[in-house]
């Protein structure tokens, strides 16, 4: 995820803005966007969509999976994000206890991420994306179509 820590900074700098400024229009604390920004802490998901909405992006090109910006008008979908982690897992034949394997997360956190239980942190869906080569967009409900387009390397 190196590439979103980049691409966050990046965008902001060519915007002509201040960490301050992102923080202000985030409505967080000036303190908490600055560590977003370097990996110090971890985003959560709707802060992610806000600056994709922000920055006139897809979640996609603010990660770096994506070469093309794309612009998704739905805002991030909690609850469809929980049926497509179900999905996800179904649609590879993989039970609880393998996909949170493969993942390492662990049966009983991928249980809580794909029932609604718990919020799935943002590094961790990331991890889903990189895995199962999958939209972020698509994975947070924000678009249908799975595809991640021209992915980078």
């Amino acid at each position: 995820m190196a590439t979103f820590f980049k691409r966050i900074h990046d965008l902001r700098v060519d915007n002509d803005l201040k960490q301050k400024d992102i923080a202000s229009i985030l409505k967080v604390n000036v303190n908490t966007y600055p560590h977003w920004e370097s990996g110090m802490y971890e985003i959560p998901i709707e802060m992610v969509d806000k600056l994709s909405k922000f920055y006139n992006c897809s979640i996609d090109y603010l990660t770096g999976l994506s070469k093309d910006r794309g612009v998704f008008i739905n805002y991030f979908n909690s609850e469809e994000m929980f049926i497509r982690l179900k999905r996800l897992r179904k649609e590879n034949n993989l039970s609880q206890f393998e996909i949170g394997s493969k993942l390492g997360f662990g049966q009983m956190n991928w249980c809580r991420y794909e029932s609604g239980k718990v919020l799935i942190p943002f590094s961790k869906l990331y991890l889903v994306a990189k895995e199962f080569n999958i939209s972020l967009d698509y994975l947070m409900g924000k678009t249908d179509d799975k595809n991640i387009k021209i992915l980078t390397h």
